[in-house]
């Protein structure tokens, strides 16, 4: 009997211990689940909008970022924790007020964020189209980047009438042949006995959505042509095509 009560005390031990151990592992794994979720790691995040392109040393220069202590839990992945990650990198795309800072916001430089014209592009859901018009279609080759637009073009009817409406109003040209908005040169009258300036080029790019691509595209192809009416530029933001003008008429 007292065989059996020993062996009783003893079974008892050992859950007991069995259970403490179990209590402590979890107890253990508990406080480190939270001492993870409670930790702070360095990250960097944007101060205000930082334009696509900017380079790490602007943005730095300009303390565009700051560095700012965050909880890791609610970090991104590939965040960036130092500001020597930004060297000789460029932002890849709009960078947002308040925004984390990560190993895809900012790309090397070798690797580049597109030519003149991808980054004339104002959004990330428009793109840009090309066409070619000649003097008579694109209001004497006078049309250039920054400049709005209105383009129509010709169709049938059900009688087989012609019928001329627009397609697409106040559009954007991106870019006059290979010069965009930024791009634009200054244009100077010519010297006594010179010859003027060349006309500006008939090859265009618009700034639109995908659909309206394609809207384009079919309207310019085959017989059918589009027509380019030129805007005025809105009040108080002349265009680069008003100042070009002017240089070029001697006004």
């Amino acid at each position: 009997m007292s065989n059996r009560r020993t062996l009783m005390a003893v079974a008892a031990i050992v859950l007991a211990l069995v259970a403490g151990i179990g209590v402590y592992a979890y107890a253990s794994g508990a406080d480190k689940r939270a001492q993870d979720n409670a930790s702070f790691v360095d990250a960097l995040v944007a101060n205000s909008d930082i334009a696509k392109g900017t380079t790490g040393a602007e943005v730095l220069q300009a303390g565009l970022v700051h560095m700012e202590k965050v909880a890791k839990s609610s970090v991104p992945t590939a965040i960036v924790g130092s500001t020597n990650d930004l060297v000789n990198k460029v932002a890849a795309a709009r960078i947002d007020s308040k925004q984390f800072i990560t190993a895809q916001t900012f790309v090397s430089a070798q690797d580049g964020t597109g030519g003149n014209f991808a980054q004339s592009i104002a959004a990330q859901d428009l793109v840009a189209v090309t066409v070619t018009v000649d003097a008579d279609h694109g209001v004497a080759n006078q049309i250039a980047p920054g400049d709005h637009v209105n383009i129509a073009t010709t169709t049938a009817d059900a009688a087989g009438n012609p019928v001329t409406s627009y397609i697409m109003e106040s559009v954007k040209v991106l870019a006059v042949g290979a010069t965009t908005l930024t791009q634009q040169p200054t244009v100077a009258a010519p010297a006594a006995g010179g010859s003027a300036p060349p006309q500006t080029s008939g090859v265009l790019t618009f700034e639109v959505t995908k659909p309206q691509a394609l809207q384009v595209i079919a309207a310019n192809s085959g017989s059918s042509k589009i027509y380019l009416v030129l805007l005025p530029p809105t009040p108080g933001t002349p265009t680069a095509s008003s100042g070009t003008k002017a240089a070029a008429s001697g006004k």
